[in-house]
């Protein structure tokens, strides 16, 4: 079963994290074929690599996008079932066994997902709305506890809108089926994408009770370009998947963010975001992403041009 499994695992100048990801990758699942796209290639943590996981195929890739990073990776494996994952990301050596059973034991799931746990122990942090798939699950394991299934059966799991990206499998031909995570989304938000397509597609996604601890936001910088970003993106998941009125409030947000949070936001960083994102509301354009041809390269993010006159436009940091 874990043989079938082929894993993606995304790096960005984490070192100490992706090697402490890769030895419990080793424990979990020896026989599965693990390759490491590193979007900042660096000739020390290869070699490192190399020394302590000969077994681990290593792939340099461009730092565009961490979709990017995961199509890149999951081209080079051909196990009928996938797995992408962050670097920042650490399993319990039952997890993937978990999470194989609960996508075998529902032919129409396309993808499921871990309860991934933050350093404190609570669920990763997706937003208000999908606290109430935790407590849905949190509510089935009770009931799994409270009756022990028989052996071999899945653990427990729910049906969900969408996984978060730190850690996914996905069957094969529901890979090739929704094309591919979309590089359009640059950081953030691609996730989402990727399980709403799915689903438009057929295929159900769960989230299962396996455990994983995501440190989160270790290989995520804290320039304003991230915001302006997941912003972005998040309104492009509204222009696709919603109707116009929640299209029309969703754009007010962001006006009213921008407004107010460059004159209220304590942190430079923050203030300096919604600067840059009342410039792009104003020219119209907000379909352009702050990066340039990659994450590294912020040179897309402008700042707030009131005052200046027409087509003046300063850059930001």
């Amino acid at each position: 079963m874990l043989a079938e499994l082929g894993i993606a695992v995304i790096h960005y100048r984490t070192p100490e994290v992706a090697l402490d990801c890769l030895a419990r990758l080793r424990r979990a699942a020896p026989a599965a074929r693990v390759v490491v796209v590193d979007t900042a290639p660096d000739t020390a943590f290869e070699a490192r690599l190399r020394r302590g996981f000969p077994e681990v195929g290593f792939v340099a890739a461009a730092n565009h996008s961490y979709s990017h990073a995961v199509n890149v990776g999951l081209a080079r494996l051909e196990r009928p079932l996938l797995v992408q994952m962050n670097a920042d990301v650490l399993v319990e050596p039952g997890t993937l066994r978990a999470l194989v059973a609960a996508l075998e034991a529902d032919p129409a799931c396309g993808a499921v997902g871990p309860l991934a746990r933050t350093p404190t122990g609570a669920p990763q942090p997706l937003g208000a709305p999908y606290q109430r798939h935790y407590r849905a699950l949190a509510r089935a394991a009770r009931r799994a506890a409270a009756a022990p299934p028989p052996a071999g059966a899945p653990p427990a799991s729910v049906p969900v809108p969408w996984l978060s990206g730190c850690l996914q499998l996905i069957r094969r031909e529901a890979w090739e089926a929704s094309g591919g995570y979309d590089e359009s989304f640059r950081f953030f938000n691609e996730d989402m994408d990727f399980c709403f397509r799915l689903r438009a597609l057929g295929y159900a996604c769960r989230l299962v009770d396996a455990p994983a601890l995501h440190l989160g936001g270790a290989s995520t910088p804290g320039h304003p370009a991230f915001h302006v970003e997941g912003r972005r993106g998040g309104f492009e998941l509204s222009r696709r998947y919603r109707s116009a009125p929640y299209r029309a409030a969703h754009l007010a947000f962001l006006w009213g963010e921008a407004l107010l949070g460059r004159l209220t936001s304590r942190a430079p960083e923050r203030r300096a975001a919604h600067r840059a994102m009342l410039a792009l509301l104003r020219r119209r354009a907000w379909h352009a992403s702050p990066f340039g041809a990659t994450l590294d390269d912020r040179s897309g993010l402008l700042s707030d041009t009131a005052g200046e006159r027409p087509g003046a436009e300063r850059r930001l940091l």
